[in-house]
């Protein structure tokens, strides 16, 4: 195929691309954090994020009917954060598994956490 089919070939992809998401009447996503709706909506659907936070290295169990998930929020206290669901939509923090994030070392109080500082 000639360079010349080849661009006329790419220009009109991308002009039905265009075409097709105009037509479709896409929008641009919300930036991170601004999202009006989230979660459950009242007529039944729901938005994404379904967890609008940032519960990092997420671990999710289901027991019976109920869903938990737990995550390692060490950067804040209460840390390890329990979140409860019974749809995969809805959750609500119950707990913490650490109250105070010095209960697992004197070294995570922020007045201690100089390791990287001194070299190590």
């Amino acid at each position: 195929m000639s360079d010349f089919i080849f661009k006329r070939l790419l220009f009109l992809s991308l002009g039905l691309v265009c075409y097709f998401a105009y037509a479709t009447g896409y929008t641009e996503p919300p930036s991170w954090g601004s999202w009006e709706k989230w979660g459950s909506q009242p007529d039944g659907t729901y938005f994404n994020p379904v967890l609008p936070a940032d519960f990092s290295d997420i671990d999710c169990i289901r027991a019976g009917e109920d869903y938990y998930a737990i995550s390692s929020t060490f950067q804040y206290s209460p840390g390890m954060v329990i979140i409860h669901s019974r749809n995969l939509i809805d959750w609500k923090i119950i707990g913490h598994a650490v109250t105070d994030i010095r209960q697992i070392s004197p070294e995570m109080n922020w007045d201690r956490m100089d390791r990287y500082g001194r070299g190590i």
